[in-house]
């Protein structure tokens, strides 16, 4: 290793050191801290999160992974940091989590683009050929160098697990992963005017285009997305294709920019989540480049935004005054480099001022919660209840519709246990942008003391979620009664990273969408923040959540809350202390993990985190 790396990441840890969050929370001692920061100090965040087998992940944690190896590696070559240990990141670094047995099937269509991707950065410098794929998980052929390709539309008929097959592709995102990866093995497509026929007819009248489910009338241009744009046109581009409109493509794409200089996903919807953010900025700042605009009508603004998001540990975050994350650092340093011809001018030396947040002891106590657990032991709700608290659980969210037994026996034994219901709502569905049907999108506690005018409320959002939908109505008529009433709100399956961005977003600051998000799910792999990378980006904007997804007996999905569970930091174990903490960034989901170095991995706002950190054995649950 080269001193040169050794001194950067000496640096890293006096900028680390200074990192914080700006959280609107309670009861808080903050100290404000300054730091200069410049391409030098991005160099040094990115090497920081190189772990000891060479492949890249997420800092803080000991995992790594294809999903974050293959940003933090295009990252340092753009700014002309050779990569420690080429072979050994390119060797290490193309595992994905979805790979480890009974995984859920994610992402596949992204996995083989970053896989290839990779392999095209690295497979120089590292001394190794372009490899020879192993055959994908659904897919028994090799990816050989060289080959032709059919490919093949399949409707995904509303599952979140879509086809999946080598040339198979489903929307435009997932065409664009697969061209890319089968162009940089030098394929041939045998079909090129498929693609070029499914992406047209997707093109609304204002020049943008649509994550459209069906075709059969145009589509509506207030769905246009600036993501979708640029997948249609790289894709269209890789075949050598021209863009439809080409024109009015442009002018949709710099539409998009906003007054501050960064970019948001639409220029005319009034949802929450239209904020201007790194991953749409790159995503214009790209496709602007591949149509030969060469740059947003405010060049200069947009170099000034993008320089806004950049932390005191040298990382970006997604917008301004949210924390660093590879993805985002990424997306910042590939936008500057297309804006200016040089990341390394681009990153601009400034000094930076933050507040670091700590919770301070002996205000709140650690409670732990449970979400669609079990819903009774050996069919007796008492029996459940009295096993859940001999195992320290104090909030039990239990998948079904009725906990009347469970609340009354935890009340006769003076348990400091809240147990309520929560089921999964799989009779709720929904249309998301574009019209793809999606189930699986409904979850929530039901607050236990209603008057009867609230539970008529309540029983109204739960008959309007059975209607089906688009997302817009499913907000104000199921989502937003809800919170009102008091709940966490969210779905199972997100089904996309453009769709999560949309409906997280637009339940931050209070607003009426998903007010959490699920980090660990009752089954393989428990960990949903590795298996859906992109969900990473709500860590401490949104509780992070656990949840058991039981099916029935304690006795048979017991490994569940003993694998993972959600600290609260509260005054009290009840509801309304659970929501307050997760309203306030005091929760921090625990999911445990041999292969970390303390035994678990934690999710959560940096403060609450390290407020657990500091209080570990005031909560461990477990003795193994």
């Amino acid at each position: 290793m080269s001193s040169s790396t050794n001194q950067r990441r000496g640096l890293l840890s006096i900028w680390l050191t200074l990192a914080g969050v700006c959280l609107c929370m309670p009861r808080v001692d903050a100290a404000a801290v300054e730091c200069q920061v410049d391409a030098q100090a991005t160099i040094a965040y990115l090497l920081g999160c190189q772990k000891p087998n060479g492949a890249f992940g997420p800092y803080g944690h000991a995992h790594s992974d294809l999903a974050w190896n293959y940003p933090a590696a295009r990252a340092l070559v753009l700014l002309g940091e050779p990569i420690p240990r080429p072979e050994d990141c390119l060797a290490h670094g193309v595992w994905a989590a979805f790979r480890e047995p009974d995984a859920h099937r994610t992402n596949l269509h992204w996995d083989l683009y970053q896989k290839v991707q990779l392999n095209l950065l690295l497979h120089q410098a590292a001394g190794l050929p372009m490899a020879v794929f192993p055959g994908q998980r659904d897919d028994g052929r090799r990816l050989e160098l060289g080959r032709r390709w059919t490919l093949k539309y399949e409707d995904r008929k509303g599952a979140y697990y879509g086809p999946y097959g080598v040339g198979v592709f489903y929307d435009i995102s997932t065409l664009w992963y697969t061209l890319s990866a089968l162009h940089g093995l030098n394929g041939t497509i045998d079909n090129p005017e498929l693609a070029r026929e499914f992406i047209a007819a997707r093109q609304s009248a204002g020049g943008g285009f649509v994550d459209a489910y069906r075709t059969e009338t145009p589509p509506d241009p207030s769905a246009a997305h600036v993501v979708i744009t640029y997948h249609a046109v790289m894709a269209l581009q890789t075949l050598g294709l021209d863009v439809p409109r080409r024109d009015a493509c442009i002018a949709f794409i710099q539409a998009c920019q906003t007054p501050d200089g960064g970019f948001r996903w639409s220029p005319t919807q009034g949802a929450h989540s239209n904020q201007a953010d790194a991953w749409y900025t790159w995503a214009a700042v790209r496709a602007l480049d591949a149509l030969g605009a060469n740059k947003p009508r405010e060049p200069d603004r947009c170099v000034a935004w993008i320089n806004s998001l950049q932390n005191p540990d040298g990382g970006f975050g997604d917008r301004p005054g949210w924390d660093s994350r590879l993805y985002s650092t990424y997306y910042a340093v590939h936008a500057l480099q297309i804006l200016t011809g040089d990341a390394n001018k681009g990153i601009v030396a400034k000094r930076l001022a933050r507040t670091v947040e700590t919770i301070p002891d002996g205000v709140y106590q650690i409670f732990q919660a449970h979400l669609k657990s079990a819903p009774d032991l050996g069919g007796s709700q008492s029996d459940m209840v009295d096993e859940v608290q001999k195992m320290g659980l104090h909030l039990v969210g239990a998948k079904t519709e009725d906990v009347t037994a469970a609340r009354a026996r935890a009340q006769e034994k003076g348990y400091r246990l809240e147990v309520l219901a929560n089921p999964e709502n799989y009779s709720h569905k929904l249309h998301w942008l574009g019209g793809d049907p999606a189930d699986h999108v409904s979850n929530w506690l039901i607050p236990p003391r209603m008057t009867s005018d609230e539970s008529r409320q309540w029983a109204q959002a739960h008959t309007a979620g059975r209607t089906g939908p688009p997302w817009d109505a499913f907000k104000e008529q199921v989502i937003r009664p809800a919170l009102k009433l008091g709940t966490v709100f969210y779905p199972e399956l997100d089904f996309s990273m453009t769709n999560a961005y949309m409906v997280y977003d637009d339940g931050l600051d209070g607003q009426p969408g998903y007010n959490a998000f699920l980090a660990a799910l009752g089954w393989p792999a428990w960990d949903w923040i590795r298996q859906t990378p992109y969900r990473e980006r709500w860590v401490g904007k949104l509780p992070a959540l656990a949840d058991g997804d039981a099916h029935g007996d304690l006795a048979k999905w017991r490994s569940r809350p003993e694998k993972q569970r959600v600290l609260y930091l509260a005054a009290s174990h009840e509801l309304e202390h659970f929501l307050d903490a997760c309203r306030h960034g005091r929760t921090v989901c625990v999911i445990r993990d041999p292969r970390e170095p303390q035994g678990a991995v934690l999710y959560g706002a940096p403060p609450a985190v390290a407020y657990v950190k500091r209080h570990w054995a005031q909560w461990q649950w477990w003795t193994d």
